[in-house]
């Protein structure tokens, strides 16, 4: 018999759970990943793996990987705590106005690109 490893995400408020998934997305199919999920039900348990994911993003909530008979000890601990989106860290830009004087110098052409366009000139001319 195969094991089968679930990860569940557990609220760090009150300890218990808001959502699992198989571990492996292969074992959907498996009989007992079948039979806990019509136990449990769409919140607690899914077999989406995008369901799982959008519950790993709401605020106290970790992580853990558990065996499946293990898991069944105390799955009757739901979590039924409100939270919200963790929040977003966002990185602030900021733009300067780029002056006249620095677009000026990187228009200007150089002493040493006119005497090279020159030899080059000359060196096809007399080829």
């Amino acid at each position: 018999m195969e094991q089968i490893n679930i990860k569940v995400a557990f609220c760090l408020q009150c300890g218990g759970y808001h959502s699992s998934a198989p571990a492996d997305f292969s074992q959907v199919n498996d009989p007992e990943v079948t039979d806990h999920f019509f136990y449990h039900g769409e919140p607690w348990f899914t077999l989406n793996k995008e369901t799982f994911e959008k519950a790993l993003l709401l605020e106290d909530t970790v992580v853990k990987t558990l065996n499946l008979s293990n898991h069944k000890i105390n799955d009757k601990k739901y979590c039924k705590c409100t939270r919200s989106p963790k929040p977003v860290n966002k990185i602030q830009v900021y733009s300067f106005p780029v002056s006249d004087e620095i677009l000026m110098n990187k228009n200007q052409v150089s002493d040493s690109e006119l005497y090279f366009t020159e030899v080059y000139r000359l060196c096809y001319n007399f080829h």
